[in-house]
C-alpha cells in the first residue's frame, strides 16, 4: 500500500508489560550498571513470570545452575536489592587490622616489616576470595596482577 490518508487506527503493537515489569523497574539499570547485557532483563523477567514470585526464582536458580549465567547474576543482584543489601557483601564487611610500622624509613628490616604485618590481611582476602569461587591460582595471578600495575604505576617512566 503506497502513501495517502490514513482512514484506519492501527492499535500500537508494544510489547505488554508484566506486573513483574512494574514491580522491579530498576531491573534495567541493575543489568546496564553491571554490564549484564541487554537481552538479560527480558530473561529475568521470563523466569520470574515462569516462578510466579522473586522468592521461587532465587531458589530455582540456586537448584538450577545451569540457567543463564547473567540471567542468574542478575537474580542475585535483584535479591541482594531487594534485602537491603549491597551486592558486593564481602567489601561490606573487609576490615582488616594493619599494624603500624615500629621503625624508621630507612631501617634495614622495614620491608620484612611490612610484609609481616599484610600477612593476615592478605590471608583473609584470600580466604574470601575463595569462598567466593575463585581458585588459588586465579586468586595468586590476580594479586600478581594487582601489584604489579600498582607497583608500575609508582616507578618513575623509563625505569
Amino acid at each position: 500500500m503506497g502513501g495517502g490518508i490514513l482512514t484506519k487506527a492501527e492499535p500500537f503493537k508494544a510489547s505488554p508489560r508484566s506486573d513483574f515489569m512494574v514491580e522491579y523497574p530498576y531491573v534495567w539499570n541493575l543489568a546496564r550498571t553491571h554490564q549484564l547485557g541487554s537481552v538479560t532483563p527480558e530473561h529475568f523477567f521470563k523466569e520470574l513470570e515462569r516462578a510466579g514470585s522473586l522468592e521461587r526464582l532465587v531458589d530455582m536458580m540456586k537448584r538450577l545452575p545451569s540457567r543463564g549465567r547473567t540471567t542468574r547474576e542478575l537474580v542475585r543482584l535483584v535479591w541482594q536489592k531487594e534485602k537491603g543489601e549491597s551486592p558486593w557483601p564481602a567489601m561490606k564487611r573487609s576490615v582488616f587490622a594493619i599494624v603500624q610500622p615500629s621503625c624508621p624509613v630507612d631501617h634495614p628490616d622495614r620491608g620484612l616489616q611490612c610484609q609481616l604485618a599484610l600477612e593476615p590481611a592478605l590471608q583473609q582476602l584470600v580466604q574470601r576470595a575463595a569462598e567466593s569461587g575463585w581458585t588459588e591460582d586465579e586468586i595468586a595471578y590476580a594479586l600478581l596482577d594487582l601489584a604489579g600495575a600498582r607497583l608500575k604505576g609508582q616507578l618513575p617512566s623509563g625505569a
